[in-house]
């Protein structure tokens, strides 16, 4: 038994921990903020702005908002990645909604569900997501609260596209 203990920790050591991939620190050490974003603005009201013809596409817009996207995943496979869900509630609904508050839940918020939710992307040089799986690279899971800072745009299928330069997790 005493060998089979020696035996395990031995190639414990040889194995290591393993080194982060480099792709991945890099990202961490572009994006993720440690202090909280200030500035927060609500995802309709972006929404609204970035629709304008004379819209400002390199302003930067903070929001707050947990990773939902209702009924279906919320991450994008294998990039960085997902869709969130503005966590202030519609402006016309009839409530304050709370921390515990899904707007995919409230028959107030579903009403116009589509204003109150936008695609985040982190993208490398060339424009496109990063092919770093979100999850993994900013230890994300559904329905948790996130600040991102980024410029905002809408995309052919009416989507608000927030190109993110910050994120911060909020635990």
């Amino acid at each position: 038994m005493g060998r089979l203990c020696v035996l395990s920790f031995c190639m414990l050591l040889l194995c290591g921990c393993g080194q982060a991939d480099p792709a991945v620190t890099a990202a961490r050490e572009q994006f993720v903020s440690q202090a909280s974003l200030q500035g927060e603005v609500k995802i309709p009201d972006i929404r609204k702005a970035a629709s304008a013809e004379d819209a400002d596409k390199a302003k930067l817009w903070v929001i707050r908002a947990k990773i939902n996207a209702g009924e279906f995943p919320p991450f994008a496979d294998g990039l960085a990645s997902f869709i969130v869900t503005d966590a202030f509630g519609t402006d016309d609904a009839q409530h304050k909604g709370g921390a515990d508050h899904n707007p995919h839940d409230c028959p107030f918020c579903k009403r116009d569900i589509n204003s109150v939710m936008a695609r985040v992307e982190f993208c490398g040089a060339d424009g496109k997501p990063l092919p770093l799986d979100a999850r993994q690279l900013f230890d994300l899971q559904e329905m948790q609260l996130v600040q991102v800072e980024g410029t905002a745009r809408k995309d052919d299928d009416d989507w608000l596209v927030i190109s993110a330069r910050r994120i911060h997790v909020v635990r």
